[in-house]
């Protein structure tokens, strides 16, 4: 076996031991000999093997009454090697000071002492911890004392009480003590550099043990320890949370002026709302923002202070992000509030915005957006159908889900004010709220009132879930404001870099054609590879259709393979083109119908106006028509010293607290027993007696029948089989 005793100080001078026998002590640059090595001070034993061996007698130091050390420090480090090797930690006690100076420290066994009693309060949740106290008096006491004048001050151990009442610990269950867990300030960078990079705390367990060469599970610290380090440093930054994040923005405005950000605290001085767009987000906002996505999401502050987005598409079909912004509620006012400053700092509002349902988001959008049309997200609507009709329909359920997609596909609204009530009736859902409230609120989710406005061809706030999801991967309910501003700052470098990488390939990648016309290769010089591919299908499906009647400018045509397909009707004078399905106006690229009016009249070029800008490889800023009572001045608020934190928020829905007991429930519960046999512990339905008496006369018990009706109170819900 080999003793590592790293370098012990022995009168100045660096001595190191190896072997088993003391006569093994290598001296350098001094003299020891082996009759006096137990009066000095040995500051680390570590076994440099796993194996379970004794450590040799000699080397097995105990404190004895009469020994000195040079310092209290150089007491306490004794004594925790001397604990780690019989299997208990220490801690440091009881002082004594004399004319301020301290004269006596006591250093106890970690279970010494009793846990003092808890003041329990019935209107908190407070955790019930058994606590390891077991008030064992072995410990360790010195006193600074000076022998005569012509020796220095020495700590001298005058008591040591060696016996505990408590078992000792193993070797390999010592390390596990709190006292023995420590992780080093280099271990902290980086484990706080980790954490930063999106890691799970498991994952920087692990990715720490491939550095160090260890095996799994002998770090000297545990998982609980990471945490316990991530909520100490949180504490240390949260009364400086709001400043240092300001701090951050401050830094990013005078790095380009482009950056906007505003603030607004509350009555008390805390911090209420904030709005931020990164500078790239204004250029990708000038270029794209005819169609805005707006969501929020949860769970990503200390504070959770739910985090709105503003999310968009460029003109390779990725998710852009133009802002984002942190409410303390998510109310009209405060709705208002962050349209107004979204639209005063992008000095001009968007053509269209998507949304949830959320009624004061509609509230304020009708009244601060005047001028955009506002659609609601299908997807959120969709998702609660199956707790609105599931126990209505039954096994029509699945129908009904049909029927209303044939519905949202509907392209006129003559034809879908016409099929509403039939497959409204065709269910006899017409007294149902929540079809009721569909209908009234058909302008926000139906294409067929949709179609007129352009979309970009998005009909979910499905965009926002990609920024959500980025967002989440390095931010948790446990992140301060700073470190969420710094991973969306993180996220706009993601698509910075996705774009350029995207034009690249747009420039270097030769578009493939599949018709070999010369609309489709007019459109592949201009257009970018995601707009192409859209233009290509539908130029590949105009020769399927048929033109069925033909009157000067005015066109008709359809399906061919089917007569009863439905007709579309074109205008095209030779330099506006316009299609009853609105898919130009809708999604910004030409439909197959006008396509197919093209290649009948000769056209071979595509007029510049339907292959628009926003698509196209060389995208600039695209003019928008600003009503001048729409144009405002966004104010920012610089100083950020005197603004505090903000509270807790409350999210909508249903709270997570405990709801508060009261009457029969806090009354002493008396224990019920059975009424056969007159014990506790079980009930009369499940009484031993019946067991007995159900058996047969081998002992087997009888089958139990089941029963072939159903219990009046039973909720018919739970029958339904999915």
């Amino acid at each position: 076996m080999l003793l590592d005793l790293n370098e012990l100080p022995y009168n100045g001078e660096m001595v190191a031991f190896m072997g088993e026998d003391i006569s093994d002590i290598v001296v350098q640059n001094g003299e020891m000999n082996a009759e006096n090595y137990t009066r000095h001070t040995f500051t680390h034993v570590q076994l440099l093997d796993n194996e379970e061996e004794t450590i040799p007698e000699q080397l097995n130091l105990e404190p004895f009454v009469g020994q000195t050390f040079q310092s209290e420090e150089e007491a306490r480090v004794f004594y925790d090697n001397y604990a780690r090797l019989h299997g208990f930690s220490i801690k440091r006690d009881r002082t004594k000071k004399k004319d301020g100076k301290m004269v006596r420290r006591d250093f106890y066994c970690h279970r010494s002492r009793t846990q003092p009693l808890k003041n329990l309060d019935p209107n908190k949740e407070q955790r019930n911890r058994v606590s390891t106290k077991c008030n064992c008096n072995a410990h360790l006491r010195v006193k600074l004392r000076r022998n005569n004048e012509i020796f220095p001050e020495e700590w001298h151990v005058t008591t040591f009480t060696q016996e505990h009442n408590h078992p000792l610990l193993s070797r390999s269950q010592v390390r596990f003590l709190p006292a023995n867990r420590m992780i080093s300030q280099e271990d902290e960078k980086r484990i706080l550099l980790l954490k930063e990079a999106g890691l799970a705390v498991r994952q920087i367990i692990r990715v720490l043990e491939l550095e160090k060469d260890v095996e799994h599970g002998e770090l000297p610290f545990l998982e609980k320890d990471i945490r316990n380090l991530f909520t100490r440093v949180k504490k240390t930054v949260s009364g400086d949370d709001v400043a240092n994040l300001l701090q951050y923005f401050k830094s990013c405005k005078e790095e380009n002026s482009n950056f906007h950000y505003i603030v607004k605290v509350d009555h008390e001085g805390k911090l209420e709302h904030l709005l931020w767009c990164p500078a790239q987000s204004i250029d990708w906002y000038d270029k794209y923002g005819d169609v805005v996505v707006f969501d929020t999401t949860y769970k990503v502050n200390v504070y959770d202070m739910p985090c709105g987005i503003f999310v968009g598409v460029n003109n390779h079909g990725k998710t852009i992000l133009y802002g984002c912004a942190l409410l303390r509620n998510e109310t009209i006012e405060t709705f208002k509030w962050l349209m107004k400053n979204f639209v005063a700092i992008m000095r001009k509002p968007p053509k269209t915005i998507i949304t949830d349902q959320d009624p004061w988001m509609t509230q304020a959008i009708a009244q601060e957006l005047p001028y955009t049309k506002h659609c609601f997200c299908i997807w959120h609507i969709t998702s609660k159908f199956s707790g609105w009709f599931t126990f209505i329909l039954r096994e029509k359920y699945q129908e009904w889900c049909k029927d209303f997609y044939m519905l949202y596909k509907l392209e006129a609204i003559e034809e879908f004010e016409n099929q509403w009530p039939l497959v409204v009736g065709k269910y006899n859902l017409r007294d149902n709220k929540h079809v009721k409230g569909l209908y009234q609120i058909k302008e926000f989710w139906a294409p067929a009132y949709l179609r007129s406005y352009y979309f970009g061809g998005m009909r979910t706030t499905g965009r926002s879930e990609y920024i959500n999801g980025f967002i989440k991967r390095f931010v948790t309910s446990n992140s301060t404001l700073k470190d969420l501003a710094k991973q969306i700052d993180v996220a706009i470098r993601e698509i910075i870099q996705r774009q350029e990488h995207d034009n690249m390939l747009a420039i270097t990648k030769m578009n493939v054609l599949k018709v070999n016309t010369p609309l489709e290769d007019q459109a592949s010089q201009v257009l970018t590879p995601f707009a192409f591919e859209k233009f290509k299908e539908e130029c590949c499906r105009a020769s399927q259709y048929s033109i069925i009647y033909h009157d000067g400018y005015d066109f008709m045509v359809r399906y061919y393979a089917n007569e009863n397909s439905r007709c579309h009707k074109v205008f095209w004078d030779g330099n506006f083109a316009m299609c009853s399905c609105k898919q130009y106006e809708f999604s910004g690229i030409i439909c197959r119908h006008i396509l197919r009016i093209f290649v009948q009249m000769d056209c071979h070029e595509v007029p510049s106006m339907y292959l628009p800008i926003r698509w196209r490889v060389d995208s600039g800023s695209i003019p928008t028509q600003i009503p001048s009572e729409q144009i405002t001045h966004c104010s920012e608020l610089i100083n950020g010293d005197d603004i505090l934190c903000p509270p807790k928020s409350k999210p909508k829905g249903r709270p997570k607290n405990k709801r508060q007991q009261g009457g029969k429930e806090l009354t002493k519960q008396t224990t019920r027993h059975c009424s056969k046999c007159k014990k506790a512990g079980h009930y009369a339905n499940n009484c031993w007696l019946d067991k007995e008496n159900a058996s047969d006369s081998n002992g087997a018990p009888k089958k139990k029948s089941k029963p072939t009706t159903l219990g009046e109170d039973l909720n018919p819900i739970f029958l339904v089989k999915y």
